[in-house]
């Protein structure tokens, strides 16, 4: 049965682990740099393309990736909004409050579920197709989430400058 396991689950492992890994990286700092915002990000989108493409070669449908990454993107928007910031003047750098952190370290987390679910399900497959799909799409909507608010955090950095 290991057969179905293959050199891209390897990879989406890694990628979910880097993504874990800058996540608490970011929790151990006081300050975050602007490029520190998207590193988790970029490494969670690197998982969620990997899962996209693994469901779209098994012919799953495109527009419930499309409205699961619509979903990550209001929800990445929402959520950079409420987050309280304070912007260091001297250098480019904010402080984002613990529990904001803390709930990205729950989307880190969501994203390496998702790549275990999917790595679970290569093997027993095809017995959890659905489960996979439901890990891909949850994949897509972490990814866009975490991005989504990256880029609102800079935005609102930027008009505080």
């Amino acid at each position: 049965m290991v057969h179905n396991l293959s050199l891209v689950h390897v990879l989406l492992a890694l990628g979910a682990a880097a993504c874990i890994y800058l996540v608490v990286r970011e929790l151990r700092r006081t300050y975050v740099s602007r490029w520190r915002l998207f590193a988790p990000g970029t490494a969670a989108l690197f998982v969620a393309a990997g899962l996209f493409l693994t469901q779209i070669v098994a012919g799953q449908p495109l527009w419930t990736f499309v409205g699961a990454a619509a979903i990550g993107v209001v929800i990445g928007i929402a959520r950079g909004m409420m987050i309280g910031l304070q912007h260091d003047r001297y250098q480019p750098q904010m402080i984002i409050s613990r529990p904001a952190k803390l709930v990205l370290l729950g989307v880190a987390v969501g994203v390496g579920v998702c790549v275990a679910l999917e790595i679970v399900g290569a093997y027993v497959s095809p017995g959890l197709e659905k489960v996979r799909l439901w890990a891909a799409l949850s994949g897509v909507v972490c990814a866009v989430a975490m991005l989504a608010r990256a880029l609102v955090l800079t935005i609102r950095l930027n008009q505080n400058a």
